[in-house]
Order: structure tokens, then C-alpha cells, then sequence
């Protein structure tokens, strides 16, 4: 009995434990590796994980229930293990291990271009509320309690950075994150570093000049933006004065000047001599010659958009500048963390010392108008003559960041031109004393608030405005006549932008822009008494978009827009489509194609080449649409590229028309000065680049041929040769640099510009007399040739200061160029009438030399 009790017994507990074991056996059965899971997870929701192989090898777990979805998935295996799951994007998700001892990680965020620190940087951990921004230094530092913690990095204007904390293990002290500016994929560089350091060409047919890191050309001894765009073919000045650029045919009206999204009416120092845009506070330039961007309206050739920096001061910076015509300063201020200033000026000195170079430009600029062309005395009677001429641009931005998202900027330019101009006639018995005068000047100014309402979508809206005048008073110094004229803009506008990044490969931008421009022309006379005031004001709402994507299995990248102008006034539609196509080929190869229709309502005209004393003789007008009409453009564009081993080839055919022109727009000094009518000009134009670069050395030949002509179907001939007619066109180049020293030649020449012969006699008609004329623009002056040359020389002054000296020397053979031919009537000293034949030359040998300091 006993030991049928310890047998039973024994079978009892074999049993019982049998029991319990089972269902212990079945739970270690039903785990199963992590790595299956995350395996399986991946499969299902089309993911992929990042992780160290270590860190999970050796965890089970039961399965999740993957009907729930992946983000629960993802909570579940956090509680379930002593694993981080962090996701980067739609795609991946990085896998790190949870330590309980906290370590600290430290960076510097620079910007990849400047190599200057960033304030202000947002640096995120991924999936958690840990954060924080980078000091006046551009540093940070941070506390994790996770290995492989994914960091996300951000600032406004800067592409975003996502980086492993990994990355900083071998940092000593501070691990150096370069940011790269908010160039998309769409905005892909095509050609980089375009005949010097500092130009580039990106795939939105956009030529962009890096004002701050501009290697110098020939010629230049400071960054002048104005004079820097005509190392490009297609564009050029006919008379060497950036305010007369002509891109492609087209008039100097014809262009959109730009600053910090501002139209800005006036352009010139020293009455287009010299750029009236301070280089120090400019930090990009993009040029359009086809294919702009649906946002720029208001042109019917080319576009110049100068862009200040958006971006906080680092640190302060402080520059002055001297040459032999101006001197300036600038300053960069940081206030806070969130508030900083940006100051600039320049002002001429010439009402103290007069220069070599000064005295070059004056006669350029003042010959055959009013201030050189004196009355002749007789007898006792004797005329003096003085003049004092200076000019001066002030510049001042403040930019606030409240959040990393906001981003408020307020600035304001003023520029000014002011000539006086003194003749005194004395006698034995009397003196007379009369001085005329001459005002320019341009004041802007803006409001603009940018946000970022997410990773994908921004948005911007600025509130602008913009004032030019042009005031003159000639007073005859042997009469008591005066002749007073003035011409005045005031433009207001409003512009709504806003971009949405779709995919990586594919983005939305569109906005709507208005603008209420009002122009006035007086013109008052003593003597007899006379006063005519004209003022007109045109409204414009504009709505656009702009498609831009790429194709990376072709390599191909369009943009396409359309802009929509609605003009109450005259009760109009105007429909501009956009396009810009590059497609890449292989082998260092690529073609462009592009078009644009354009229109504009604002244009300058000239009524009598001695208005405003005949030096600046332009007045802006507005559209009336009758017989000044809306101008209207279209154009059409096909090149190929080639970029290997250190070549560069460009060969670009163009064809350009445009319509509504006025021939008192045109600044005809034939038989058509006074003649009131519309007609059209056509531009076809072949345009070659070829540039080699090496370490030390870049080289380069650009060339243009085109064909502009004029068709006034009104006219015999109708059709007749441009003004702006310069058939061939080449600048042969060439730059070395050698540690701190740049040398740079460059010898340019084109055709000479189209004029109209007489036949030698005069009619006269109604009392008055006239010249007979050949047909117009039949003739052209001798060919253009100009051999500049310019150095460069950088050096430290002390720990955080350096100094620059340049020397620049224009026309070194001092080769006299005829810009300009024209015939006038003058009276002999028999009184008669006799046609007198008049040569406008370029500047003779001219040069410069500028001293800058930073610190």
C-alpha cells in the first residue's frame, strides 16, 4: 500500500509539472526574433530600418499585431524593448539603444558657402521635445540618453540637415556641419565657377553672381554689379554707361532692376558710370536674358534681381572703402540672438580734390550738353564757368527672427546725383551770376515677412515701395529765362509668394502681385510764360505659377509658368507663359531650351536732347494704350552646353520680338528726333562661350553676332537698323591667381554702333531749318577697341583684420573710340547756317585704385 502511494505519488507530480511546464514552453515557442520582425515589417509597409546589428541581435519578443498599423507597431516594440524607433522620413526609421548614462555631443553649424557661423540654428532630436539652437559662435551642445540618435538641423534659407549622433563621437572639441543654402534640386548648378570664381549658371536658365565671394575682372577694382553683368554675351552697354544696358537689342527701359525685390528707376552713379548699388551689402545677383520666372513682370528684356543677406550677423563686421572717386563704409551689427543690422554708404569727394580718374569721367560724362557746350563772348565780356558734381547711396537692413519659422526683414536705399553748374558773365562795368541744377535720385523701401508654415510649404509677403526724381533748373545766365522740368514716380505694390515642395523632384510656387505706379512730367518756363503737367497713374494685379520639376530617369528638368496681368485701367488680359527645359545628354553634354511672352507699361522716352541740361534726357512715362501702347515681347532660345576635364563650351541661338515700342524711346538724333510713332524691333542673335579653367589660370572667349532691326510701318524704308545694332561682339580674357595675388586682362571689341548720313543740305519749313537725312542708320561708326587690365593684392593687418589694395587701369592704349555720331545745325560767324558733325568718344585711359579694410 505504502509504495502504491510513492508510486502514485511520483506519477502525480511528473504529471503536475508536465502541466505547468507546458504552457512555459509554449510562451518561449511563441517569441521570435527581432530581426525577423523588423524584416517582416518592412516587407509589409515598405520601410526600411537603421541600426547597429549588436543592439538587437539577441532580443525576442512576441509578434505585434500588424493589422494595427505601423506607427502603432512602432510604439509597441519601444515598450517592448530598451530600443529607440525614430522616424527620419516616410521611409526610414533609425533604430538606436537606450542608455540610462546620459553624454553630451557638441557642434558648430557653418554656413558651406561663406564658412561663416550661423546663429540661430534649430538642432532637433528626432522623435523626442529635446532641442536647441546654436550661439553668436554658431555653437551648440546637448545631453542624449540614446546611441544613434538622429539629429535634424535647420535655419532659415539653408537646406535641412538630418545626421546620426554617431557623427560626433571623434569630434575634438566640436564637430564642424556645413549647411548648404536653400538652392533646391531644382535650382541645380549647370555650370559652376563661369569664366571666374563667384558666377554660376543653374538649371533655371538663371546666370547668379556671388557678390561676396567674386574673384574680380578685368579692369574692376571693386565688385560693381552693374558693370560685372556685361562679361556676358548678349549684354552691353552701346555708350560704356550701365544706365544705357542693353540685353539682346532691347533699350536700358526695357530691363527690370531689382534690389531685395524693389523696381528700382534709377541704376547709375556719376549719370551711369558707375553702379548706384553698394557691393559689400549685396551678396547674390541673378541675371535672366529668356525663360524668367513667371514672379518677374514689368519687362520685355532682361531681368537683374540683387539680392542683401537675409541671413543673421555671426559676429560684428565692419569694412571701409576708398578709391579715386568715392569712399564708403559698411557695417554688420548683431543686436540679440534674434535682431541684427546691416548699414552701408558711399558718398564722392570730388567737391574736395578732383582725381585723374574724376576728371576722365567728367568729360565723358558732360560732353556736348550743356555744362561743356558754353556760349562764346566778345569784347571785354568774359564768361566763367564751375561746376560741382557729388553723389552718395545710403543702405540699411534689419532682419528679426522671433522663431525659427518667422522671419521679418525691414530695409531702405537712398541714392542721389547732384550736379551743380555755376556761369558768371563780368564786364568792366557789371556781373552776372546764374547757377542751374540738376537733382537724381531714388529712394526705396520694404516690408517683408517670411514663414514657414512647414517642411513643405512657405510663404512670403513684402510690402514695397519706390520713389524716383529727376529735377532740373537751367538758368540763362545772359536772360532772365528759366526752364524748370521734373519727373516723378511713385510706385506702391503689395507681393504674395509662396512655395510648396511636393516631392524632392517636384515643386509649386505662385503668388499674386499688385502695384499702383504714378508717374509726372512738368515743364515751366518764365520767359515766355509756360507750364505743362502731365501725371497718369496705372494699377496692375498680377496672378502667377511656376512649375518646376525634374526627371531623373532622363535627367531632365522643366519649369513651366504662367502669369496673369489684369489691367483695370485699360480693362486687359495679358497671358505670359514661361518655359525653361534642360536636359542632360551624358559625356559632359546638355541642351537648353527656353521662351517667355513679357509685356510692360512703364518706358523712358527722350522729347529734346537738351532736356534736363542733355546729360540725364530720359524721362519715364507710363502706357496710355494708344499712342504710347502696352510693349509686348516673346522669345525663343536653344543652346548646348559642354562641361569636361576643365572646358566649357556654350553655343546659343536667340530669337527676340518686340512690339509697341515708340520711336521717342528709341533717342533718335536723325530725321525721325520729332516724329511721333510705333512700330516694332527684331533680334536674332547666335551667342559662343568658350573657357578653360585650371588651378591658377582661367581663360576665356565669348562672341556674339546679332542682327536688331526696327519696322515702323509708317516709315520708307520700314525696316532700318537698330540703334542698339552691334553685329559682332568678343571679349578675349584672361585670369591668374597666386596666393593672395589676381591679375586679370581682358581685350574687348565690337562693331561700331549704326548712324544716319547726311546729304549735306538743309530745308527749311516755316521759318525753321532742317537737315536732310539719308535713310537711317546706313552708316556706322569704326570698330570699338578696349584693352583693360587690373590686380589684386589681399593681406592681414592684425588677427581679425585684412586688407585689400586693387588697381584697375580702363583703355590702356588710350584708345579713342567714337561712341556716337550725329549732326547739328550751328550758326558761322557770318551767321550762317552750316551743319556741324558731332563725335561722341568712350573714356580715355583711366585708373583706379581702392584700398579696402575689414575688421
Amino acid at each position: 500500500m505504502g509504495n502504491n502511494n510513492k508510486k502514485w505519488f511520483l506519477i502525480l507530480f511528473i504529471f503536475s509539472f508536465s502541466f505547468w511546464q507546458f504552457p512555459l514552453n509554449a510562451q518561449n515557442e511563441s517569441d521570435t526574433p527581432l530581426i525577423e520582425i523588423l524584416k517582416k515589417i518592412e516587407g509589409d509597409f515598405d520601410v526600411k530600418f537603421s541600426f547597429n546589428q549588436s543592439d538587437i541581435e539577441s532580443i525576442q519578443l512576441k509578434q505585434p499585431d500588424y493589422t494595427t498599423g505601423l506607427e502603432a507597431i512602432l510604439i509597441y516594440l519601444n515598450k517592448q524593448t530598451l530600443l529607440s524607433f525614430n522616424r527620419i522620413d516616410d521611409r526610414y526609421v533609425a533604430i538606436s539603444l537606450i542608455i540610462t548614462e546620459p553624454y553630451s555631443i557638441c557642434g558648430i553649424v557653418i554656413d558651406a558657402e561663406t564658412l561663416q557661423p550661423l546663429i540661430g540654428a534649430t538642432i532637433q532630436i528626432l522623435n523626442s521635445n529635446l532641442s536647441t539652437i546654436t550661439n553668436q559662435a554658431g555653437e551648440f551642445t546637448l545631453q542624449l540618453t540614446q546611441r544613434n540618435a538622429i539629429l535634424e538641423i535647420r535655419h532659415l534659407g539653408f537646406e535641412n540637415l538630418t545626421v546620426s549622433s554617431e557623427l560626433f563621437k571623434t569630434s575634438s572639441p566640436c564637430k564642424n556641419i556645413f549647411l548648404s543654402p536653400s538652392i533646391s534640386i531644382l535650382q541645380e548648378v549647370v555650370l559652376s565657377n563661369l569664366f571666374t570664381k563667384g558666377i554660376r549658371k543653374t538649371s533655371d536658365g538663371a546666370v547668379k553672381i556671388n557678390v561676396s565671394n567674386f574673384a574680380g575682372l578685368p579692369g574692376l577694382t571693386e565688385p560693381d554689379i552693374l558693370q560685372m553683368i556685361q562679361v556676358l554675351p548678349g549684354i552691353i552697354s552701346v555708350d560704356e554707361s550701365i544706365s544705357n544696358i542693353s540685353v539682346r537689342g532691347g533699350t536700358n527701359d526695357e530691363n527690370l532692376i531689382l534690389w531685395d525685390d524693389i523696381k528700382m528707376y534709377q541704376n547709375g552713379h556719376f549719370f551711369g558710370l558707375i553702379s548706384a548699388f553698394n557691393p559689400f551689402l549685396n551678396k547674390e545677383v541673378s541675371i535672366f536674358k529668356n525663360g524668367t520666372p513667371a514672379r518677374y513682370g514689368e519687362s520685355v528684356s532682361g531681368v537683374v534681381a540683387m539680392e542683401s543677406g537675409e541671413n543673421h550677423v555671426a559676429k560684428n563686421e565692419f569694412g571701409v572703402q576708398l578709391n579715386m572717386i568715392n569712399a564708403g563704409a559698411f557695417a554688420k551689427l548683431k543686436v540679440n540672438e534674434k535682431l541684427s543690422l546691416q548699414l552701408s554708404g558711399r558718398r564722392t569727394y570730388t567737391d574736395v580734390y578732383e582725381s585723374p580718374a574724376y576728371k576722365q569721367m567728367f568729360n565723358k560724362v558732360f560732353q556736348d550738353t550743356e555744362i561743356t557746350n558754353v556760349q562764346n563772348v566778345s569784347g571785354s565780356t568774359t564768361l566763367n564757368t564751375e561746376e560741382e558734381f557729388t553723389f552718395y547711396d545710403f543702405s540699411l537692413k534689419a532682419i528679426y527672427t522671433p522663431s525659427e519659422n518667422d522671419h521679418f526683414s525691414v530695409n531702405f536705399l537712398t541714392i542721389d546725383n547732384n550736379l551743380n553748374f555755376t556761369e558768371t558773365v563780368s564786364s568792366a562795368s557789371s556781373q552776372n551770376s546764374e547757377t542751374s541744377r540738376l537733382d537724381q535720385n531714388n529712394f526705396a523701401g520694404g516690408i517683408s515677412w517670411q514663414r514657414n508654415w512647414s517642411d513643405k510649404l512657405s510663404a512670403k509677403v513684402l510690402f514695397y515701395g519706390s520713389q524716383y526724381t529727376l529735377e532740373a533748373s537751367n538758368l540763362d545766365v545772359f536772360s532772365t529765362q528759366a526752364l524748370f522740368q521734373s519727373n516723378k514716380i511713385l510706385e506702391t505694390g503689395t507681393k504674395l509668394d509662396f512655395t510648396y515642395k511636393i516631392k524632392p523632384f517636384y515643386s509649386l510656387s505662385g503668388g499674386y502681385q499688385f502695384s499702383e505706379t504714378g508717374i509726372s512730367n512738368m515743364q515751366e518756363v518764365n520767359i515766355p510764360l509756360f507750364r505743362n503737367y502731365i501725371k497718369e497713374v496705372v494699377r496692375s494685379h498680377a496672378f502667377y505659377t511656376n512649375n518646376a520639376f525634374q526627371i531623373d530617369a532622363t535627367q531632365t528638368f522643366i519649369q513651366a509658368g504662367l502669369r496673369l496681368n489684369y489691367l483695370p485701367k485699360f480693362d486687359e488680359i495679358l497671358i505670359e507663359p514661361r518655359l525653361n527645359i534642360h536636359q542632360k545628354l551624358g559625356g559632359g553634354f546638355a541642351l537648353e531650351g527656353s521662351l517667355e511672352y513679357k509685356s510692360q507699361t512703364v518706358t523712358q522716352r527722350i522729347d529734346f536732347q537738351s532736356d534736363f541740361l542733355g546729360v540725364e534726357k530720359r524721362r519715364w512715362v507710363l502706357s496710355n494704350n494708344n499712342d504710347v501702347p502696352i510693349v509686348k515681347s516673346r522669345q525663343y532660345t536653344l543652346g548646348i552646353l559642354y562641361q569636361k576635364s576643365g572646358w566649357l563650351l556654350q553655343l546659343e541661338g536667340y530669337s527676340k520680338e518686340v512690339n509697341g515700342i515708340t520711336s521717342a524711346n528709341q533717342g533718335f538724333q536723325n530725321q525721325l528726333q520729332f516724329t511721333r510713332i510705333t512700330g516694332s524691333y527684331f533680334s536674332r542673335g547666335f551667342e559662343a562661350i568658350i573657357n578653360r579653367k585650371t588651378k591658377r589660370f582661367s581663360s576665356w572667349l565669348s562672341y556674339t553676332y546679332a542682327t536688331t532691326d526696327y519696322e515702323f510701318e509708317a516709315l520708307t524704308p520700314s525696316k532700318f537698323p537698330h540703334n542698339n545694332d552691334i553685329r559682332h561682339q568678343a571679349t578675349l580674357a584672361t585670369s591668374y591667381s597666386i596666393n593672395q595675388i589676381k591679375i586679370a586682362a581682358a581685350w574687348n571689341w565690337r562693331t561700331g554702333r549704326p548712324y544716319t548720313l547726311t546729304s549735306g543740305q538743309t530745308v527749311e519749313e516755316n521759318g525753321m531749318a532742317s537737315i536732310v537725312f539719308d535713310e537711317p542708320n546706313q552708316a556706322r561708326n569704326n570698330d570699338y577697341s578696349r584693352i583693360d587690365l587690373s590686380a589684386e593684392y589681399e593681406f592681414s593687418l592684425g588677427k581679425n583684420t585684412r586688407a585689400k589694395i586693387n588697381v584697375a587701369v580702363l583703355n590702356v592704349t588710350n584708345k579713342r573710340n567714337v561712341l556716337n555720331t550725329y549732326y547739328v545745325l550751328t550758326q558761322s560767324s557770318g551767321s550762317e547756317t552750316e551743319i556741324n558733325k558731332v563725335e561722341q568718344v568712350s573714356l580715355g585711359i583711366t585708373p583706379n585704385v581702392s584700398l579696402q579694410v575689414f575688421f
